[in-house]
């Protein structure tokens, strides 16, 4: 099943590459790795859960803040993070993370929180 996963990220990242507006690749992309998080977490890989879960939480934060040049891009990025962090959050309630690394976290979660009422 690993496997299965990880070779629907690799195809879903060459999809992503030629459209990277495509938002149902998107979220596939996160769902996989989300459901690879979710292989790794059973297994007591816990480390390896939490990279699973920060990469596309990492990509979808770095596009929604750093593409300006591109607003549909930074608008499906940012509605990309209200599906990335609550299974961060989750897991931090699980596997306790630092207090620094919570406090980020939190604060991203208000960012996004903020924003989603902007464009309501």
């Amino acid at each position: 099943m690993e496997n299965r996963y990880k070779e629907a990220i690799y195809r879903l990242e060459d999809k992503l590459m030629a459209e990277p507006k495509c938002v149902e690749s998107l979220n596939e992309w996160i769902c996989s790795y989300h459901a690879l998080a979710d292989i790794y977490q059973q297994q007591g890989e816990e480390k390896r859960a939490m990279k699973c879960l920060l990469i596309p939480h990492q990509s979808m934060l770095f596009m929604a803040t750093h593409d300006q040049g591109d607003e549909d891009k930074r608008l499906i990025a940012y509605s990309a993070l209200k599906f990335t962090l609550p299974p961060i959050m989750a897991f931090a309630e699980e596997h306790p993370l630092c207090e620094g690394c919570m406090q980020v976290l939190q604060q991203q979660l208000e960012a996004i929180e903020a924003e989603s009422n902007i464009f309501h």
